[in-house]
C-alpha cells in the first residue's frame, strides 16, 4: 500500500469512492474515482475566470482521483492561443487530487482558499500559449510581458497549467507541465512543497511565485521556459523564466532543480512595495545546488534584496548573476562559466562573494555606481544608500577571464583576499573614483601587462608570477563540433554527494567548507534533474519559434548559417533535429536547389535560395521513425509519416513613409492621451520631417530615425502591394497608438491609444492588388511600428 494511501486512511479521509465519468458532472462534493477515458468538456460561456471552470472540485478532505482520465477544453487540433477557460476550478480544506491530465485550456488547474492541497502525479501540459511574433531576424515588442502586479490576479491573462491562490501548506509532487506558457503560479500561498515535476519547453515562466514565503522547490525539472531569444540577433528573453519570484516572497529554498535554457534562469524583484518606500524585498531565499546555465539574459537576476547563492552551475549566460541594488547577499561555492560576465552588481553593499570558481568567462566581477542622479519620483533611493560599497571577495578561482578579473568602477571599501587568478586578460579594470580597495595574500599568473595592480589598490602578501595569455573565445555556436561544443559544459560541480549532475564531472570532489554550513539535506524519494551527460543544451539548441522553445519530440529543420551562392542566391545549411528516424523531401517552392532529397535525423541539408524573392518559400520534407508529439501536443505514433519544414512569406509592400513631429501642448489634460485630432490632422499637413522609400514597415527602440527624437513624432505610411488569392492574416504591433486602413477602409481602430507593444491581428480574404495606410503617434519611451502579412 502506498504511504499516499495509508496516510489518507489514517486520515479518515477515505471512504468508498464512486466512480463518475466527467461528462456527467460539474461539480464535485465528495471523494470521487473518475471513469478512466477522455471526455471533452469546454467551459461554458460567458464565464468568469477566477470562479467558473468545467469542473468544480469544493468541499473539505476529499480526494479525487482522476485515474488517469483525460479532460479536454477543446480539440487537440485547437490552435493554442484559442484555448480558453478553466478544467478543474478547486476550493476547500485538505483537498487531493491525483492522476489528472487536464488539456486545451486557458488554465489546467485553478484553486483558490484550498489550504492542504495535493496535487499529485498530474499532466496539465498543452493549454494555452500565445502565438509569439518574434521572428529569427528581429524581435517583436508585443512578445515581452509583466509580471510586476498580480493583487488583481493580472497574471491569469498569461495563462497557466495550475494557479494557486491562498493556498497554504499545499503540495505539488510528480506533475508535468510541458508545452504550454506558464507552468505553476502561486499567489500568497505559503509554507508549501514543489517536488519531483517536469515544468519545462513552457514560453514564458516554470514557477511563479508572488507574496509567496517559506515553500520548498526542489528536485524539479524546469528547462527551457524562454521566448525573445535568436543566437547571434538577440537575446533578450522578454522576461521569461524558469523561477519567477515577486514582491516580498521571503525565505524560500530553492535546491537541486535544473532549471537551465530559460530567458532568465531565476528572477527575483523585491516588489513595488520595495520601489515606492525602500522597505522589504524579497529576502533571505537559499538558492542551493541549483543549475542555472545556459540564460539569455541572466541565470540568476536578484535586485532590491538579501539572499544567499551557493554552490550552483551557472555556464554560458550573458550574466550570471545579476544583482542590482542587492545587499548582505552571500554569492557562495558556485561555478561560473563562458559568461559574458559571470556577477554583475550595480549599487551594491555588504555582499560576500566567496570560494567560487570562474572559467573563461569575458569578465568575473563588474561592480559599479552609477553617478547620475535617479528619478525624483522614485521613493527607494529616498530611504536607503545606493553607493556601491563594503564587499568581501575572497577565496575564489579565476582562470581565463578574456577581459577582467575584476571590474569596478566608483566603488568603496571593497576587500580582495586569497583569491587565485590565472592568465586573465586584465586583472583590474578600475573606473570612475574608487576608494579604499585592498588587494591581500592573492596569487596572480599571467602575462605582465595584464597583471599589473593600480597604485591606489592597496598591497600586501601578494604572488605575482609570469605565466601565458588567456585561452581565446570558445568556437562558434553555429559551427564546428557539435560534440566539441557541448564538452565545455562538463566543469566539475558537486550539487550533493547523493544528487550528481550527469554531464559535470565530480572525481575527488567534496562538499567545500564555505558551502556546508548552507547545504540543504535532498528529500526522500527525490528525483535527479539535472541533464544527461549526452543531452543536447547550450544556446545553440535554444529554437524558439511561433509557438516557444523547440522541445526535441518532433522533427524540425533549422536554419543555421548563411554564405553567398552563385549569382544573386543564398546557400543556407540546416540542422535537421528530433527523434532518431529518416527524411525525405516531399515538396519545395521558391527553391533552386537542395543538396540532398533524403537522409537521416539528426542531420543537415543545404538550400540554395533567390535572393528577396517575393511569395512563399518553402522546404517540406517527410519524417518517419519514433513517435512525435507537436506543438500542439498531438502524438503520431512511430512509423507514420510526419511532415516538417521551413517556410517564409514575403510579400513586399512599396511603403512611402512620413516622420512628422506634433507638440505635447496638444493633450495638455493627460501627458498619456492621445493626440488631438484636429491638432494631429494640422501636424500631418505640414512639412514631414523626412520622407522615403522602403519594402517593409518595422521600427522598434526610442527614436524611429534621427529626425524624430525620441518623443512626440508621427510616422504616416502608405503602401501597395499584391498577393494570390487566400486567407491572410494582417499584425500590427504598435507602442504608443496606431491605426489601419485597407483599400481605403479603417481596419483597424482600438489600436489608437497610449500603450506598450501591443499585437493586433485581423482575418482576411485577400486577392490581387490592395492599398494600405497607417497612422501611428508616439508619446515617450519605447516605440514599435510592425505591419506583416502572411497566409
Amino acid at each position: 500500500m502506498s504511504l499516499i494511501l495509508t496516510s489518507l486512511l489514517a486520515a479518515g479521509v477515505m471512504q468508498t469512492p464512486k466512480q463518475v465519468r466527467l461528462d456527467a458532472v460539474t461539480t464535485i462534493t465528495k471523494s470521487v474515482k473518475i471513469q478512466k477515458g477522455t471526455f471533452t468538456v469546454p467551459t461554458k460561456e460567458p464565464y468568469d475566470e477566477k470562479k467558473d471552470a468545467a469542473i468544480k472540485i469544493v468541499g473539505d478532505n476529499l480526494v479525487v482521483d482522476f485515474q488517469g482520465a483525460t479532460l479536454r477544453g477543446s480539440s487537440p487540433t485547437t490552435e493554442p492561443d484559442e484555448r480558453k477557460g478553466t478544467g478543474i476550478f478547486v476550493s476547500g480544506k485538505n483537498i487531493t487530487i491525483l492522476n489528472a491530465n487536464v488539456h486545451g485550456y486557458k488554465i489546467g488547474l485553478q484553486a483558490r482558499n484550498s489550504p492542504g492541497l495535493k496535487i499529485l502525479n498530474c499532466d496539465f501540459s498543452y493549454n494555452w500559449k500565445q502565438r509569439l511574433l518574434s521572428g529569427l531576424d528581429k524581435e517583436d515588442g508585443a512578445d515581452w510581458m509583466s509580471y510586476h502586479h498580480n493583487e488583481k490576479d493580472e497574471w491569469l491573462r498569461y495563462g497557466a497549467g495550475i494557479y494557486l491562490r491562498k493556498c497554504d501548506n499545499f503540495e505539488v509532487k510528480g506533475t508535468k507541465i510541458n508545452g504550454g506558457q506558464c507552468g505553476l503560479m502561486l499567489m500568497e500561498s505559503n509554507k508549501g512543497k514543489i517536488w519531483n515535476n517536469d515544468f519545462s519547453f513552457l514560453s514564458a515562466i516554470g514557477i511563479g511565485l508572488y507574496q509567496s514565503s517559506d515553500n520548498r522547490i526542489m528536485h524539479n525539472k524546469i528547462d527551457w521556459c524562454l521566448r525573445g531569444f535568436s543566437y547571434g540577433v538577440y537575446n533578450r528573453g522578454q522576461d521569461s523564466a524558469g523561477i519567477l519570484i515577486y514582491e516580498q516572497s521571503n525565505r524560500n529554498v530553492f535546491a537541486y532543480n535544473s532549471v537551465t535554457h530559460g530567458g532568465d534562469g531565476f528572477f527575483l524583484w523585491a516588489g513595488q512595495t520595495t520601489m515606492d518606500t525602500g522597505k522589504g524585498g524579497c529576502n533571505n531565499n537559499l538558492l542551493y545546488g541549483n543549475d542555472f546555465s545556459h540564460a539569455p539574459t541572466n541565470g540568476i537576476e536578484a535586485t532590491f534584496s538579501r539572499n544567499n547563492f551557493i554552490n550552483n552551475l551557472i555556464l554560458e549566460c550573458w550574466h550570471g548573476v545579476w544583482g542590482g541594488y542587492s545587499y548582505e547577499t552571500k554569492i557562495v561555492g558556485n561555478v561560473f562559466g563562458y559568461n559574458t560576465e559571470a556577477i554583475a552588481i550595480e549599487h551594491g553593499q555588504d555582499n560576500e562573494i566567496v570560494a567560487n570558481q570562474f572559467h573563461r568567462d569575458n569578465d568575473a566581477i563588474n561592480l559599479w555606481f552609477n553617478t547620475a542622479p535617479p528619478d525624483p519620483t522614485w521613493g527607494y533611493p529616498k530611504h536607503r544608500d545606493t553607493h556601491s560599497m563594503n564587499y568581501r571577495i575572497a577565496g575564489n578561482s579565476f582562470m581565463d577571464t578574456r577581459a577582467s578579473a575584476l571590474r569596478i568602477n566608483n566603488s568603496k571599501n571593497i576587500d580582495i583576499e586569497n583569491n587565485a587568478f590565472l592568465a586573465p586578460g586584465k586583472l583590474f579594470n578600475l573606473t570612475g573614483t574608487n576608494a579604499d580597495l585592498k588587494f591581500a595574500s592573492n596569487r596572480v599568473e599571467g602575462l605582465a601587462e595584464s597583471t599589473a595592480i593600480p597604485a591606489d589598490v592597496k598591497t600586501s602578501n601578494n604572488t605575482v608570477k609570469a605565466g601565458r595569455a588567456p585561452l581565446p573565445p570558445a568556437s562558434s555556436l553555429n559551427q564546428g563540433d557539435v560534440s566539441d561544443y557541448a564538452k565545455r559544459f562538463h566543469l566539475p560541480w558537486l550539487p550533493h554527494p547523493n544528487v550528481l549532475a550527469p554531464a559535470n564531472s565530480t572525481k575527488g570532489m567534496r562538499v567545500r567548507k564555505e558551502v556546508a554550513q548552507y547545504e540543504v539535506s535532498p528529500m526522500k524519494g527525490g528525483m535527479n534533474p539535472f541533464l544527461k551527460a549526452d543531452a543536447l543544451r547550450g544556446w545553440r539548441y535554444m529554437l524558439v519559434d511561433n509557438w516557444g522553445p523547440y522541445d526535441f519530440k518532433s522533427p524540425l529543420l533549422w536554419p543555421r548559417e548563411d554564405k553567398q551562392g552563385a549569382g544573386n542566391t543564398t546557400i543556407r545549411r540546416f540542422e535537421i533535429l528530433g527523434p532518431k528516424g529518416s527524411w525525405r523531401v516531399a515538396k519545395t517552392e521558391g527553391v533552386e536547389k537542395i543538396s540532398a532529397q533524403s537522409g537521416q535525423v539528426p542531420g543537415f541539408v543545404e538550400v540554395t535560395l533567390q535572393k528577396g524573392k517575393p511569395g512563399m518559400t518553402r522546404v517540406q520534407l517527410e519524417y518517419i521513425g519514433q513517435a512525435t508529439t507537436d506543438y500542439r501536443g498531438i502524438v503520431t505514433p512511430a512509423g507514420k509519416p510526419v511532415k516538417f519544414g521551413f517556410e517564409k512569406f514575403f510579400a513586399p509592400i512599396d511603403w512611402t513613409i512620413k516622420f512628422f513631429k506634433w507638440s505635447e501642448a496638444e493633450n495638455p489634460s493627460d501627458p498619456n492621451s492621445a493626440p488631438k485630432e484636429s491638432s494631429f490632422r494640422a501636424a500631418l499637413a505640414g512639412t514631414p520631417l523626412k520622407e522615403f522609400k522602403s519594402d517593409k514597415l518595422d521600427f522598434a527602440g526610442y527614436a524611429f530615425d534621427k529626425v524624430t527624437g525620441n518623443d512626440h513624432y508621427a510616422t504616416v505610411a502608405e503602401g501597395i502591394f499584391e498577393v494570390p488569392a487566400g486567407d491572410y492574416t494582417l499584425e500590427l504591433t504598435t507602442d504608443d497608438g496606431a491605426r489601419l486602413w485597407l483599400d481605403g477602409k479603417l481596419l483597424i481602430d482600438d489600436a489608437w491609444k497610449y500603450q506598450g507593444p501591443t499585437a493586433y491581428t485581423r482575418k482576411l480574404k485577400l486577392s490581387g492588388k490592395h492599398t494600405i495606410k497607417v497612422e501611428h503617434f508616439q508619446i515617450t519611451g519605447y516605440a514599435a511600428l510592425k505591419v506583416s502579412i502572411r497566409p
